[in-house]
């Protein structure tokens, strides 16, 4: 199985650190964000794995071929989105490519998505977790102005996509130079999507400086699958 890592995002709300490196460059520890995810992705068995850039993308490209001289670059012409960008890859995508945003850091075992993957028949597979909210207020349920029910600080669980997926390279390859986000693309692909909800695993996105504050507390050899 190969692997694309996405890092063509301008890193916008990761500024001003990303006025000086592309997000995927950014230090957690003693490491660059990409570096944890590439580990990530040798330790669940995948040696082809591709980067795509876009913003700083010569200085990216530069680290990569000194530090990762096996990983696959590939430059953009546009920003296409986070479905869109896999455009560049479609003459490079063989077979079940996985997806991952590079601001994502997980301990995530791709067995199980890939194996549900397989057995669906799925064009796209989106890796998902739980999210719990709970409110800080009492829900009313009103009917005619008069009350039916009260839901005192209620809690509400969704399934929440983490940033990884698995797509088929029939999809990769009818992608045009058009700008597409990935859940865009999930849409048009219904019903042939399937969901793998990672209840075994831990995800940090690390999208903002207040997520980047928090990861640098995290044991990160815990992200091992």
């Amino acid at each position: 199985m190969k692997a694309v890592i996405l890092a063509a995002g301008l890193g916008t709300r990761l500024r001003p650190l990303t006025f000086l490196v592309p997000k995927a460059l950014v230090t957690i520890g003693t490491k660059p964000l990409v570096d944890y995810v590439i580990e990530w992705l040798r330790l669940n068995g995948v040696r082809d794995i591709a980067v795509v850039g876009y913003h700083m993308q010569d200085v990216l490209e530069r680290y990569l071929s000194q530090f990762h001289p096996d990983v696959v670059f590939f430059k953009s012409r546009k920003l296409l989105g986070t479905a869109g960008q896999l455009y560049y890859t479609k003459e490079w995508a063989d077979g079940d490519v996985v997806v991952v945003n590079t601001d994502v850091l997980t301990n995530l075992d791709l067995k199980k998505p890939a194996e549900l993957h397989k057995s669906r028949g799925a064009l796209l597979t989106i890796v998902g977790q739980i999210h719990k909210v709970s409110l800080r207020f009492g829900v009313l349920e009103v009917d005619g102005g008069m009350l039916k029910s009260w839901r005192e600080k209620p809690s509400f669980e969704y399934i929440t996509s983490t940033g990884v997926y698995i797509i088929s390279d029939k999809v990769i390859k009818k992608l045009g130079e058009e700008y597409l986000d990935m859940d865009a693309l999930a849409k048009s692909l219904i019903p042939n999507v399937a969901v793998y909800v990672a209840k075994e695993a831990f995800f940090y996105d690390v999208g903002t400086l207040e997520d980047l504050a928090k990861i640098q507390e995290v044991r990160l050899e815990s992200l091992k699958p």
